[in-house]
């Protein structure tokens, strides 16, 4: 359907429906008085719609609410009654409302009056208080009257029949005169009055009829709502959710616009029933406010009406309010015109939905017979419309067959959204199939190349382990030779003296210690790189440590350079002694090479918290055991100090000085397998500094004494 036949099928809708309510606009709710009433006769043999006050009243509107029977059966009053056609419709109206109409008793039955007599039946359920007059005796020649209170506001267990149809038996009439019966009609709701008389078991199937209907109507509604809250819950769905809300409301407003409340529960508490019922009304307003926001997506589809529909629901639930504290008179008739409203706006706004998504068309439709029936029926509060069987009934009518359409709404839309799901299941499916197929494919081939490099790699490493071995192995046996010789060269005793002889042997002897050095840093790191994964990590008290590493190294050219300041009295870490003595190693080895001769060397150790400690911002680690050794050598140039770390990493200003670049880089390895770091800056003044840190073990960082502590105060460099 194209969005041209979407417009014209909404506007004739709308057409259609202005046509109706114009048909219904010119009835009059009551007429000018005719010269003969015709009264209701006590006959058994009529029909029960002979029976019935339908154009058999006449009423009048005391606006003052005040007058009294006798004032109002008075000469100057009487004239004022008007016939009324079809059944009364008082609408909203302050005040109070008289009906009058006359019983006349047939031959028959003054000769064989029915087993329980006859019943007067004045349904009127939204009325508060209903008074019954009719003439005692033989015609109340007298002026006597029997009255009878009856309405909302009257308790139900008072009544002689506590149905929810209000009922009161008629006298025995003795003859076949006509008699007037009157009745009031007073309160905030809509006042209506119809009715007829009935024997008794006519009046009970009559009520019992109603009560089937009533509660066949409020049991669908209810099973409706249940059944829609337990699919929002499973799905989950908030359409569904606010749709049991509404749902419930109704039921609440079809059962206390019956009467149900007061005549089972709450029969000596008419107030609370008629207040139950107001707050109904306003509820389920508020309900439908929300369930059509929900419906129709307005915060998506329709903003501007949702802030209206928003500002409606709030007004409806303060309504709910004012009902409950007894103002419902003040706000009946807007609410009712607030329904109208309602209901003429939201079919357009369907309409244009419809136009966006064709699969919106049960709502609309749902929607359309809500209009219909709801319009008809507030207009008939509103006395726009006459008091008919059809209208009164509409609105049920109208709920009934809306609800079904909402819930039907609701179900195709979850219909059309599994079979959306279901497409786009089954195009995931294929689509995920054939990346599978691919990513398989893939992975076959990088399983392939994986397995060529580990085949390549391992092949590469034996080879390399046999190098390594063997050359290991063929410079130690001519080292050891030319070791050897060398000493004797330089062995006094032998006789040999010339200083020539003995220098050439220094040299030999230095040029041995130096190759005997590159071969042990080489096996110490491929040493190092195959206990990296199988650490023995043991606690060791760092301060002693250093002392015994520092005096090691204290003999030779490193005697009495090398000093050690201690940040805390215990430095305990948890570590592997051997891999922890090449990382110390390599630092004091580092700083006794690159420094000038006779330089002091400081070693500093404690505990750290962070950056403020002194320790260089490059550190991102964890607060730890930080282990500085500072020398006055020349330092780093600014762009070797992001790769001093890496293997065979030597600075353009230091290759005269022996080394192959890989000190440093076991230290990083040292760090990074025993979850610390090291770092590598300048000094304030000159010189290296190199930062160790490690895991703290324990608690022990609380033991720190602050005294010493502040003692060791570093800059960014670490040293001054």
């Amino acid at each position: 359907m194209t969005n041209l036949g979407l417009r014209l099928a909404a506007i004739r809708a709308m057409a259609g429906l202005a046509l109706f309510l114009l048909a219904c606009l010119p009835v009059p709710g009551h007429a000018e008085q005719r010269e003969q009433l015709e009264p209701l006769r006590l006959d058994a043999t009529s029909s029960f719609r002979a029976r019935s006050l339908d154009g058999r009243s006449q009423a009048f509107h005391d606006a003052t609410g005040l007058l009294t029977r006798e004032q109002v059966a008075s000469a100057s009053h009487q004239q004022q009654f008007k016939t009324v056609e079809g059944v009364f419709n008082g609408g909203y109206a302050r005040g109070a409302w008289w009906v009058r109409f006359q019983i006349q008793a047939s031959p028959e039955q003054i000769a064989h009056p029915p087993e329980g007599g006859w019943w007067l039946r004045l349904n009127a359920p939204y009325a508060d208080y209903i008074d019954v007059w009719w003439p005692e005796g033989a015609g109340g020649a007298n002026g006597g009257f029997t009255h009878r209170a009856l309405g909302g506001m009257r308790a139900a267990s008072t009544r002689e029949l506590p149905w929810s149809i209000p009922a009161v038996r008629l006298p025995d009439l003795p003859d076949t005169e006509p008699r007037w019966v009157w009745v009031r009609l007073a309160g905030d709701r809509s006042l209506t009055l119809a009715g007829g008389v009935s024997p008794l078991r006519e009046q009970a199937v009559v009520q019992q009829e109603l009560d089937y209907v009533d509660a066949a109507v409020a049991g669908m509604v209810l099973l409706m709502a249940v059944v829609s809250l337990m699919m929002g819950i499973a799905l989950p769905d908030r359409r569904f959710i606010a749709y049991a809300g509404y749902l419930l409301t109704l039921a609440l407003v079809f059962g206390s616009s019956e009467g149900l409340p007061a005549s089972l529960w709450l029969q000596n508490h008419p107030l609370a029933a008629v207040r139950l019922h107001n707050f109904a009304v306003c509820l389920h307003s508020a309900a439908a406010f929300g369930f059509a926001r929900v419906l129709l997506d307005m915060e998506r589809q329709f903003p501007r009406m949702n802030r209206v529909f928003q500002v409606m629901t709030l007004v409806c639930l303060a309504a709910c309010a004012l009902a409950m504290a007894g103002w419902y008179g003040r706000i009946a008739r807007p609410l009712n015109l607030m329904w109208v409203m309602f209901a003429a706006c939201i079919v357009p706004m369907c309409a244009v939905a419809l136009r966006r998504n064709i699969q919106a068309w049960p709502g609309l439709v749902g929607y359309a017979i809500y209009l219909l029936m709801g319009v008809v029926h507030f207009a008939k509060n509103l006395q726009w419309v006459p008091y008919t069987l059809a209208t009164q009934s509409s609105y049920a009518i109208g709920s009934i067959l809306h609800i079904m359409a909402f819930f039907f709404a609701l179900g195709w839309r979850v219909r059309h959204r599994e079979r959306r799901a279901l497409s786009l299941s089954r195009r995931h499916r294929a689509r995920l199939a054939q990346r599978v197929n691919e990513r398989t494919l893939d992975l076959r081939q990088e399983i392939t190349k994986h397995q060529r490099t580990h085949d390549q790699l391992a092949l590469a490493l034996r080879e390399q382990r046999g190098l390594l071995a063997m050359v290991s192995h063929e410079f130690r046996t001519p080292l050891g030779t030319i070791g050897g010789a060398a000493q004797i060269l330089a062995d006094d005793r032998l006789g040999l003296v010339r200083e020539e002889v003995k220098k050439e042997a220094e040299k030999i002897s230095r040029t041995v210690l130096r190759m005997r050095d590159l071969v042990d840093t080489l096996l110490a790191d491929e040493w190092l790189d195959a206990s990296s994964d199988n650490l023995c990590l043991v606690p060791v008290e760092l301060a002693g440590f250093l002392r015994e590493k520092i005096e090691e190294h204290s003999e030779g050219i490193g005697g009495g350079r090398i000093s050690l300041h201690l940040g805390a009295r215990e430095l305990p870490v948890l570590a592997d002694e051997t891999l922890l003595h090449i990382a110390l190693d390599n630092l004091l080895t580092n700083a006794i090479k690159y420094a000038p001769p006779h330089s002091p060397i400081v070693v500093r150790a404690g505990i750290r918290r962070g950056h403020a400690d002194g320790i260089p911002k490059g550190d991102d680690t964890v607060p730890g055991v930080y282990i500085q050794v500072c020398d006055e050598g020349p330092g780093f140039m600014p762009h070797d100090l992001s790769h001093v770390f890496e293997r065979f990493y030597r600075a353009a200003g230091t290759r005269r000085i022996p080394g192959i670049g890989l000190g440093l880089h076991m230290v990083h390895r040292v760090a990074t397998v025993h979850g610390g770091s090291v770092a590598a800056s300048n000094g304030a003044g000159k010189g290296a500094v190199l930062t160790l840190t490690l895991p703290l073990l324990g608690s022990a960082e609380e033991s720190e004494t602050r005294g010493t502590h502040d003692a060791v105060a570093l800059d960014q460099g670490g040293c001054r």
